[in-house]
């Protein structure tokens, strides 16, 4: 059952791409609301984890870590609406991929835990990768959409890399658990306050039931009940199979898009989007094997 909850999250996750596509509206505010039906999911989950292991959140919202990680966070889903508005979906989840490389190279320096070559080769490959997205020529809008992908990816690996210095300095404290729901649902609440004037703006656009349901959809379930899921069933599982589970998200999301819309990556952005996804993969299993 952990296996099947980990598949359905990066299900879920995939259609992160397809649903700002569906959605005519700005991606700041559109990225509001995502994170305005979000954050209430993930707060009950943070509440029902709170009473199990007997911790207030109050505990939580004392540290600058947890905050650290929230802001990181809301980089992270703002950066990817904007950038899966502005280029391709394939660009922008790929590229937002590239994150767990950063948390390897950052290892060292930030946790004190040993950087080895295979993670510096893994890095360089990645990069190599990223590189390859700049070799198409691409309109203006869809390059600062690949660029914004890449700050995207800077949030996405300062989530764990936070929650994992947070964990070093309490190892035996049950609030560890506790501190990357807490840390997502506050980083919903930052997205909603940052995307406050756009949100205000868009609130009266036209955009129809349909479009509505799609911004609740993305936000109650493609971050929500996602993220639920994959909390559920990843301490289950060996934490190379949950990254190898996880990998379905970055190859579903352009499928999905490509099937309903038509788009599809450019020649350079698949190869370099193989690239990334090769060099995430290996290095996932090199650690695993060494440990």
């Amino acid at each position: 059952m952990p296996t099947v909850y980990v598949l359905l999250a990066a299900v879920l996750w995939s259609t992160g791409g397809l649903g700002v596509k569906s959605v005519d509206m700005q991606p700041l505010a559109l990225a509001g609301f995502r994170s305005a039906f979000a954050a209430p999911v993930l707060g009950v989950f943070a509440l029902v984890l709170a009473r199990r292991h007997d911790v207030p959140i109050s505990t939580l919202l004392k540290r600058p870590l947890v905050w650290a990680a929230a802001l990181s966070y809301a980089v992270m889903v703002v950066s990817f609406v904007i950038a899966a508005k502005l280029t391709t979906a394939a660009n922008a989840i790929l590229l937002q991929y590239s994150g767990p490389i950063y948390v390897a190279l950052l290892s060292w320096p930030v946790l004190r835990e040993r950087v080895r070559a295979t993670d510096i080769a893994a890095t360089v490959l990645c990069f190599f990768g990223m590189c390859l997205f700049f070799l198409d020529r691409v309109s203006s809008q869809g390059r600062i959409g690949d660029l914004v992908a890449i700050v995207s990816s800077f949030g996405f690996a300062g989530v764990p890399l936070l929650m994992r210095l947070e964990y070093t300095r309490r190892p035996n404290e049950h609030a560890a658990a506790l501190g990357p729901a807490v840390a997502m649902t506050l980083g919903n609440l930052i997205a909603c306050a940052c995307a406050s004037p756009a949100m205000a703006s868009a609130a009266s656009s036209p955009i129809g039931a349909g479009g509505w349901s799609a911004i609740a959809f993305l936000g109650v379930f493609q971050i929500g009940i996602a993220y639920v899921l994959y909390a559920a069933a990843v301490n289950a599982l060996p934490a190379l199979r949950s990254t190898l589970l996880a990998t379905i998200e970055p190859i579903l999301s352009p499928l999905w898009v490509a099937i309903v819309r038509g788009e599809k990556p450019t020649k350079w952005a698949a190869i370099g989007g193989v690239v990334i996804l090769i060099s995430v993969t290996l290095q996932a299993v090199v650690r695993q094997e060494r440990k």
